[in-house]
């Protein structure tokens, strides 16, 4: 991990109240951001910023919101805007995910999660980008997913989305060569979070296949602040899709499959 600088500025940690995300806001503490916690719930989100002023000593910023709502995104901006709040680094890790067949989830479900996991993430991405351009400095960290290198029955949603933030991340660090802002991908396999835990799918999977969110979280910070582009955590899950690639389609929907069934 990377030596502490000396006021390295802000990150804005959607997410920020469990899971990767708060181990996220965790490690940029400890390495002396002021992280800016972004979630739905204010009390979660005021216990981890008192934990990370006790311990680190550093100014956080409690940022309550839901960004299954159109505004959200714009809203957000704009009060760490009027707060003379800078963010140099903007990581995307908030994210809905449902399983069960695509016909029997609720149309309005689907909708939710499309806009917190796609929409959203592609509104602050814009919105954040632009300060961050002029200043000709900045980092982007999203959290996509192994899913997002296959299409997964009883995951359909969720992976697609998942698909849309690994080409939206790899397409900007593309576009954004040379301008002094870097966009990583970070794409988890199944994580110990309260997302898998909360399912009962998620409770059968043998343990050796899920990660510590913590490690996690540390391959993820290391792979933005190093400008990477993409990094999938977790050796087994890179030589996974490293070798998808060169699969025929009708092969990865089959493995596509046997995941699902690995799932449910």
């Amino acid at each position: 991990m990377a030596a502490k600088a000396t006021d390295p500025g802000s990150v804005l940690i959607t997410g920020a109240s469990s899971g990767i995300g708060r181990e996220l806001a965790k490690i940029f503490a400890a390495e002396g951001y002021h992280p800016v916690l972004l979630a739905r719930s204010r009390d979660k989100l005021q216990q981890l910023a008192q934990e990370l002023k006790t311990s680190q000593g550093t100014k956080v910023t409690v940022m309550p919101a839901d960004l299954s709502d159109p505004e959200a995104p714009r809203a957000v901006f704009e009060r760490l805007r009027e707060r003379g709040i800078d963010v140099d680094i903007l990581v995307n890790d908030a994210g809905l995910m449902f399983e069960g067949d695509f016909a029997t989830i609720a149309l309005d479900e689907h909708l939710r999660l499309l806009h917190v996991n796609v929409v959203a993430l592609t509104a602050l991405t814009r919105l954040f980008l632009e300060p961050m351009l002029r200043r000709s400095r900045g980092r982007i960290l999203n959290v996509a997913s192994v899913g997002a290198f296959l299409p997964i029955p009883s995951l359909a949603t969720y992976a697609a989305s998942k698909a849309y933030v690994l080409s939206l991340s790899e397409a900007l660090s593309e576009e954004l060569k040379g301008t002094g802002v870097t966009v990583t991908a970070l794409c988890p396999g199944f994580t110990n979070t309260a997302m898998v835990r909360g399912s009962p799918r998620g409770t059968r999977l043998p343990p050796l296949m899920v990660m510590d969110a913590k490690a996690v979280a540390k391959q993820g910070y290391s792979a933005c602040i190093a400008g990477k582009a993409l990094h999938v955590a977790g050796l087994s899950n890179d030589l996974a899709t490293w070798g998808i690639q060169y699969l025929p389609r009708s092969l990865v929907r089959t493995v596509g499959g046997l995941v699902a069934r690995q799932w449910t």
